[in-house]
């Protein structure tokens, strides 16, 4: 998930690039918004996974929409400290 391009990081001046590394078409505002739009989608998929199970009684499929629902939810704290990184800056 990690993603060497979308480092808040190097937007803020970390270390220079080298001659593998790989273009970083994202500056400032724009890579906030992509951060932005990914925290947005994992919300949808964890909604989606709850609406999923809905009907179900399954406990198996009870416990994967938590898993899908938690691990969202740690996914999307991660990006908001990269867009609380950049807001920083």
């Amino acid at each position: 998930m990690h993603q060497l391009t979308k480092d808040p990081h190097q937007v803020q001046g970390g270390a220079g690039p080298t001659a593998s590394s790989p273009k970083r078409d994202l500056q400032g505002p724009q890579l906030g918004r992509y951060l932005d739009y990914c925290s947005e989608l994992l919300s949808l998929i964890s909604k989606l996974a709850a609406l999923h199970a809905e009907r179900f009684n399954d406990p198996v499929v009870l416990a994967a929409v938590t898993e899908v629902e938690t691990m969202c939810g740690s996914m999307s704290n991660k990006i908001w400290q990269k867009i609380t990184l950049l807001e920083q800056r």
